[in-house]
This record gives structure tokens, C-alpha cells and sequence, in this order.
């Protein structure tokens, strides 16, 4: 646009020259033509320049801060395509988009173990802060922000917990990080989205410490589970041999019942047939179930049998 305007200029005061030196009856035709061209051809491009240096573009994602004459004006242009005073207003394109920052910050915790942390920081510009953040801070806002910020933040947060509710009290620890770091940060026009907390670095001493802290407590742990289970099946062998105790204990029980109605059973039916039981008819029973090759049987005296053996046969 500035090549331009220059060019313009320059063919127009070439046209203006060439009319100028070539006036009265011993003026060149052809000359005068030429003036004629070239101030006509100065004039457009002045108009062009004119014309092009009164519009910009801002791209997509990004707010246009207006400078004239090397002062922030205060008006921010929108995306699209803008209007501006030609040769007198400039336009600085920043971005709002989201974009990510890392640091590294050295703090000390409540219990005096010095931790390393990595923060990483999701932020945009705030539009509507666009022209401050450029007159107080220019393009290099975030790294004059945020540096400083992290560092103070993390060291104020970190000095109120031991080492060990760092790694226990994580997501706390971020949401108090989260919260100071965004306020502080709005202050300045930034606008805070996200904040990870991406390392945790203790010195090795105190690593070698809680990595044995952890494999005491991991000890102590299985041989909890352990004894509980020596005692469970402790248990199950208690139940078992008491089920076993309480079936025997059944069985023994049904088994004398069972003798005791057969008895009860055999007594009152020996009471119902030991009116029928005469001699007569017992020595006919024990006759009865005399086997046929018994030659000889032996009967002590006094025992009130009379028995009356059947004829034998020669």
C-alpha cells in the first residue's frame, strides 16, 4: 500500500513535470500526452492506495487493536474485513484463541521437603481486554504474566501442605492452584480455562522414604489379610467339625429313638401274646423249630416241660 501511494506520487509529479516543460506553440504533442498519462496514472494509484489503506482484515480467532500515530486509540476490530484511516491508523492482530503455557516452578512444602513442579496452563486473551493488555504488556503479555504468576502461586500453595498431601490431596491442591492462578490472571486480561498440574518431584531421599513407607504399610496390609484368613478357615473348620459333632449327635439320637419305639413296640406285643403262651403250645414251638437230625437234646430238670416225643420209627 505504502509502494503504492509512493509510486503514485512519483508518475504524478513525472506527468506534472512533463506538462509543465512542454507549454506554448513549441510544446511536443507526444510529450504533453505523456504528462497528461502519467498524471492521470499518479492519480489512480493515489486513489488506490487511498482506497486499499482504508480496509484490513482481522482472521478468525484474533481481535485488531487500532494505533494511531503510535497510540493505542482503545477501538478493537472485530473478525472480518474492517475499516480504518488510510496512511494514519495501523492495525496489531492478536490472537484469542486457546493457547497453552508450561513452567517449571522449585517450592518448598509445610514439612520443609523442597518439591519441583510442572504447571500447565490453558488460557486466551479476553477480547474485550485486547487493547490494555497490548498498551501495558505488548505481544509478550503471557510470558510477563504468567511466569511470575505460576511461580509466586505454586510456592504460596505448596508452603501449605506437607509433602506427602501433595500426592494424596492431588485434585485439592489443583483446585487451590487453579483458583489463585485464575485471579490472578483475569486481573491482566487472561481468561484461565485449564490447569495441570503435570509433575510432582520430590528429592530422592524423600522418594526412597515414602517408597518405604508404602512397602511397610503393603507388609503390614497382606499380613492383616493373612491372619484374617488363617482365622476364617479357623472358622469353617470350627463350623464344619460342629456340623459334623451335631450330625453324629442326630444320628445317635434317631438311632436310640428308633430302639426305643422297636422295644416299646416288642414289649407291648410280648404283653398282648403272653396270655396265649401256655405250655402246651411253647413245647409245640420249641418242637417245631427242633431241626430233624437232633438225636440227642438235653433238658436240665425243674424246667416244667413235659414233653411228648413222637413215635419213632424203627
Amino acid at each position: 500500500m505504502g509502494f503504492l501511494l509512493v509510486t503514485g506520487i512519483t508518475v504524478l509529479i513525472y506527468g506534472f513535470y512533463v506538462l509543465q516543460t512542454n507549454k506554448g506553440s513549441q510544446a511536443n504533442p507526444k510529450a504533453r500526452l505523456t504528462g497528461r498519462m502519467g498524471s492521470i496514472i499518479g492519480v489512480v494509484l493515489i486513489v488506490a492506495s487511498m482506497i486499499a489503506g482504508s480496509f484490513t482484515t482481522i482472521p478468525a480467532g484474533h481481535r485488531g487493536v487500532v494505533i494511531r500515530f503510535s497510540a493505542i486509540t482503545g477501538s478493537i476490530l472485530d473478525e472480518g474485513l474492517r475499516t480504518k484511516l488510510p496512511f494514519i491508523d495501523s492495525v496489531e492482530k492478536m490472537s484469542v484463541q486457546t493457547q497453552k503455557y508450561e513452567a517449571d516452578s522449585l517450592a518448598v512444602t509445610n514439612d520443609l521437603q523442597d518439591v519441583s513442579t510442572t504447571i500447565a496452563l490453558n488460557w486466551h486473551l479476553d477480547p474485550g481486554m485486547a487493547a490494555e493488555v497490548y498498551r501495558t504488556l505488548g505481544l509478550e503479555f503471557i510470558n510477563r504474566i504468567a511466569a511470575p504468576a505460576i511461580q509466586e502461586t505454586i510456592k504460596q500453595i505448596t508452603a501449605k501442605y506437607n509433602a506427602e498431601d501433595l500426592i494424596l490431596r492431588r485434585d485439592e491442591v489443583k483446585a487451590a492452584i487453579t483458583e489463585s492462578l485464575s485471579n490472578r490472571m483475569f486481573e491482566r486480561g487472561i481468561i484461565t480455562e485449564t490447569v495441570s498440574i503435570t509433575n510432582f518431584q520430590f528429592s530422592e531421599t524423600f522418594t526412597a522414604a515414602i517408597e518405604a513407607k508404602v512397602a511397610a504399610e503393603q507388609a503390614v496390609l497382606e499380613a492383616t489379610n493373612k491372619l484374617e484368613r488363617v482365622k476364617v478357615e479357623a472358622q469353617q473348620r470350627e463350623a464344619e467339625a460342629k456340623g459334623e459333632a451335631d450330625a453324629r449327635i442326630a444320628k445317635a439320637i434317631g438311632e436310640a429313638e428308633y430302639i426305643r419305639v422297636v422295644t416299646e413296640a416288642q414289649v407291648a406285643a410280648n404283653k398282648d401274646i403272653a396270655g396265649s403262651l401256655t405250655p402246651e403250645v411253647l413245647q409245640y414251638i420249641l418242637l417245631d423249630r427242633i431241626g430233624e437230625d437232633i438225636k440227642v437234646m438235653v433238658i436240665p430238670s425243674g424246667q416244667g416241660l413235659d414233653l411228648v416225643l413222637p413215635e419213632l420209627q424203627p
